[in-house]
């Protein structure tokens, strides 16, 4: 069965209708990725390493970035679909890629979340660094995973006018995710609970630092920049 296009039609369903079509269109956010993975492979920098480094690459982007629930990534489109309606083929293909750049935003914190919670599994799967040939390789992974998401942003979107806003979007949440990531960790470390500390407080700010900006706000402001928001306060 063909899959049905997800573009501007005039009797395009209601944003609760289109979640009807959630299998359809998770499948085509997953060809997104196939593409952007073969970017990433395909880049200068990463073509002049040697092929056992080029197949590493590979197959830690497919393990740690594809495996979750996507939702973080389709919000993106699900949102711009709510501003913009008619939204062109071209629109939807970058809410699409930017969907897939929260997406390695979130393998990114994963997996260093996992390195240094010393979790044991993550998604159904042994964590990335467990994996016996890995180990403290994932550091540098997850670092590549993060630097993966301005490669694609710049090969996408340096020809538009708001690339730079995109960039400092994706920046600033870095850096209000990994502030709550430290107030995680060193409120309640591995093995150490200090109840003493962990006041409401303390969790609702872990809350919103850690989760809720990549998880929530990214999403959304990414939809509004594609939509033609310009409005600071909105």
């Amino acid at each position: 069965r063909e899959r049905p296009e997800r573009g501007i039609m005039a009797d395009q369903p209601p944003a609760k209708q289109r979640k009807v079509d959630y299998t359809v269109s998770k499948e085509a956010f997953l060809d997104v990725f196939k593409k952007l993975a073969q970017d990433i492979s395909e880049d200068p920098y990463v073509a002049r390493q040697p092929a056992y480094a080029q197949k590493w690459i590979s197959e830690m982007q497919n393990y740690n970035v594809p495996k979750g629930k996507l939702n973080r990534g389709m919000a993106v489109l699900d949102g711009l679909l709510t501003l913009k309606p008619e939204a062109s083929a071209a629109e939807i293909e970058g809410a699409n890629i930017l969907g897939w750049c929260i997406e390695w935003l979130q393998a990114f914190f994963l997996v260093a979340d996992d390195l240094m919670d010393d979790s044991i599994t993550r998604r159904g799967q042994p964590c990335w660094y467990k994996r016996p040939e890995v180990g403290t390789v994932a550091c540098n992974d997850s670092i590549f995973l993060e630097a993966s998401i301005y490669r694609i942003l710049k090969k996408h979107f340096r020809d538009k006018p708001y690339y730079t806003r995109l960039l400092d979007l994706f920046l600033e949440t870095t850096f209000q995710t990994s502030t709550g990531q430290l107030l995680d960790l060193i409120t309640a470390p591995p093995g150490k609970v200090d109840l003493a500390k962990y006041e409401m407080k303390t969790y609702n700010t872990i809350v919103e630092f850690k989760t809720a900006y990549y998880s929530f706000y990214l999403p959304l402001a990414c939809a509004m920049v594609l939509g033609g928001v310009e409005s600071e306060a909105a």
